[in-house]
């Protein structure tokens, strides 16, 4: 009976105790523990522009997963939430960018703006030259949703601060937000990307000169 009501408390209240900064003192932030399988590895891949962007659609992804679960507060887990889609959304596009541009003939060139709609009207016109198609929906679909995107946050700061460098508000007009149709148009955009690059890819490799 004991063993039972014990269960039940650590059912009610799974909350790991916080421990205080002093019980960490003279201890590294950044080590490889002995508990192997909470050791995320670093630095093993060539191709890092990828799994960086792969990584902030994934942390939006299980985000998400959290909010619909009541695992987490809604209203503050948004700002993170779309950050991280954007975040994502922008190393995409330079992660496909180089490729597109080296497929299309064009000189290589650094994207260090922070503004998806530049990056993203580069990126398709170079598509529309690569593989021209008079009547494709997703092109102009998939800019839409990226216009919009850029619109609310054109510098990327809007949810991770809430005012911007003049002293004004991020997000004056933005009311709500509903994070179940977030996720399913940023899923249909990433997963129209990740097509478009395995495309990319296959004809850098058929080609052989990128």
């Amino acid at each position: 009976m004991q063993n039972q009501e014990d269960d039940a408390a650590v059912e009610l209240d799974p909350l790991p105790i916080v421990k205080s900064p002093s019980e960490f003192a003279g201890q590294q932030l950044f080590i490889q523990g002995e508990d192997w399988y909470n050791n995320a590895m670093l630095g093993w891949t060539h191709f890092p522009w990828d799994i960086y962007a792969a990584g902030y659609k994934d942390a939006a992804d299980v985000l998400v997963q959290a909010l619909i679960h009541s695992q987490a507060p809604l209203d503050s887990v948004v700002y993170p939430l779309v950050f991280l889609y954007r975040q994502g959304l922008e190393l995409e596009l330079k992660l496909l960018l180089p490729l597109a541009r080296c497929l299309a003939g064009k000189e290589t060139a650094r994207d260090l703006q922070h503004g998806l709609m530049p990056l993203w009207r580069e990126l398709r016109q170079l598509l529309e030259q690569l593989d021209p198609r008079a009547d494709d929906k997703e092109l102009p679909a998939i800019e839409s949703f990226i216009f919009q995107l850029d619109t609310i946050d054109p510098g990327s700061f809007a949810f991770r601060y809430p005012i911007n460098k003049k002293g004004e508000v991020s997000l004056p007009e933005l009311r709500h937000v509903n994070v179940r149709h977030l996720s399913e148009i940023m899923d249909s955009v990433f997963m129209l990307l990740g097509g478009i690059h395995s495309w990319m890819s296959e004809m850098e490799q058929n080609c052989g000169y990128c």
